[in-house]
């Protein structure tokens, strides 16, 4: 076979699979697996064998998936598809394109070759390491070649949003990193819609008016119901038009933690929400906090819950922690313990650092692992779907609509 007809049958084995998948009736996370797990795998034998060069499978092949993978999830030209290509603890979807698959099978190739025990294959490793091959001598291994391409996209990922109070750069530095596999299990439970939005939300490819009027569809980037551009964080956490959304997302967050927290035996539940008791029963009007939760006359928890936009994950920690000294102190005087959960969250339901305080609540309270994880993945989808209908409802009048309905959500546990 010849080099042009090799060529031609990839191409023709790609399009037929990928348009296979493409006319499936599933959600885009399965047709992304069977993208990963069968069509890169029928190509690796060919990638392994053949003379083609990493540029030709780069214009040729790569283009065709990005086509397929932006339709799936619905991600314009204009939006970059560098959060597609990251792991899931960096947010994103654990696949990679057939140029980084020709690379790894091309590192196996030349890797056999330099040890093998025979001279001959040896020597042969050792005449044809110049020109194109040497790219792959410098690999030791497959997952050397994956971690300098996902290296890469994270900083384009940085630099193209490096202007726009980058979802990516932000939680990065500030959250809690050991939940963020976790986040990444409760996405992909997401409804397609949901699912796609915070794709296109992490590399900013939402229709806010300020994407629109760059990409020439609006005249005018400002927002419908103030004076100030309408951007991703303006509408979802900066808008003060849209306050009592934002209150609403997180009464909902807050309503579902005082569910599970209810049941806790010999415990007394205060919530600044209507249908518990006040927590000004316990502490007065001078402070507000979200939740107390009191554990016979021993241990008292403070709970104050911050829903915002990834840029300030730290920022609404460092606030809180100072505005609510003075309450902890205050509070050491009637109880043998004080503990301040510091539970800040960004709009997408990513935990910052400082939401270790809240894990420490629940193990203390004696939830174990598995229902820990529950809950917090719970939190992190009503977040989610609470932001997802705030976007949805931009330039709409509020209806005020009921805190969501959890109800099927909840896990209440016994101490």
């Amino acid at each position: 076979m010849s080099e042009k007809e090799h060529k031609q049958k990839l191409i023709t084995l790609m399009d037929d699979i990928m348009s296979e998948i493409d006319l499936k009736p599933l959600h885009p996370k399965n047709k992304l697996l069977l993208y990963s797990r069968y069509l890169l795998s029928k190509l690796s034998w060919h990638f392994t064998v053949t003379t083609l060069s990493r540029t030709w499978v780069t214009e040729n092949m790569d283009s065709v998936v990005n086509k397929y993978v932006r339709k799936w999830l619905e991600i314009p030209i204009s939006g970059t598809l560098s959060n597609v290509y990251l792991t899931s603890n960096k947010f994103g979807l654990n696949i990679y394109p057939p140029s980084i698959k020709f690379a790894q099978c091309q590192t196996v190739a030349r890797n056999a070759l330099k040890t093998s025990p025979n001279h001959s294959i040896k020597d042969l490793w050792k005449t044809t390491s110049e020109s194109k091959n040497i790219q792959y001598d410098v690999y030791t291994s497959t997952k050397e070649v994956l971690k300098t391409f996902t290296s890469g996209q994270e900083d384009k990922l940085q630099n193209h949003l490096i202007l726009q109070g980058s979802f990516f750069s932000n939680v990065i530095k500030f959250s809690l990193s050991k939940l963020n596999g976790i986040w990444s299990k409760s996405q992909s439970n997401l409804p397609k819609n949901i699912y796609n939005f915070t794709i296109r939300y992490i590399n900013n490819s939402l229709p806010t008016r300020k994407n629109l009027t760059k990409w020439g569809i609006l005249s005018n980037s400002d927002c419908s119901f103030c004076l100030n551009p309408e951007t991703l964080l303006h509408v979802v956490a900066g808008c003060q038009t849209y306050l009592p959304r934002f209150t609403w997302r997180h009464d909902s967050v807050l309503n579902f933690i005082a569910q599970t927290l209810q049941p806790v035996n010999n415990s007394n539940l205060f919530v600044d929400l209507p249908g518990y008791k006040s927590p000004s029963i316990v502490i007065g009007d001078t402070f507000r906090p979200d939740l107390l939760l009191s554990i016979n006359s021993d241990c008292l928890y403070i709970l104050e819950l911050s829903v915002g936009y990834e840029s300030n994950l730290q920022t609404n920690v460092d606030w809180k922690r100072r505005r609510y000294e003075d309450l902890i102190t205050q509070q050491k005087k009637q109880f043998k313990s004080v503990k301040f959960v510091n539970l800040s969250i960004s709009s997408l339901g990513v935990f910052s650092k400082e939401c270790h305080s809240f894990l420490d609540m629940l193990n203390d309270l004696g939830l174990d692992k598995r229902h820990q994880h529950f809950a917090i993945r719970k939190i992190m989808s009503i977040a989610i779907r609470t932001t997802y209908y705030i976007f949805c409802c931009r330039d709409k009048d509020w209806l005020n609509p009921e805190l969501l309905n959890v109800e099927s959500l909840t896990f209440k546990f016994i101490h």
